[in-house]
């Protein structure tokens, strides 16, 4: 995943594909749970963030939305992760993001 990501980064296709790949990378290092791993996601998402978008990008920002609610958890920071989950319920309801609205639903 690592590789693919860092590929999609390397040919400027992180708004394409690499929007969806970095959230299975950060989403399976979270998972994974080392100090490292955990570090490692930081990175992931905040590269996503700083990928350059035209008047923003309403998928990404959904995206890392819900990847900085689930860092904030795996981080232990309930109030930060409340928040961040929050407002990832709101956009994907106001963006109708089907998918993103049962995930979002699911985060306690």
């Amino acid at each position: 995943m690592r590789a693919a990501v860092d590929h999609l980064f390397r040919e400027g296709r992180l708004l394409e594909w690499g929007v969806c790949a970095t959230g299975v990378l950060v989403e399976t290092l979270l998972d994974r749970g080392a100090d490292a791993d955990v570090a490692e996601a930081e990175a992931a998402i905040a590269r996503l963030a700083a990928a350059p978008a035209d008047d923003g990008l309403a998928i990404r920002d959904s995206w890392l939305l819900r990847l900085r609610a689930l860092l904030a958890r795996a981080g232990g920071d309930a109030a930060t992760y409340a928040q961040f989950r929050d407002r990832y319920r709101d956009m994907a309801k106001k963006l109708g993001f089907e998918g993103h609205i049962a995930w979002a639903e699911a985060m306690p």
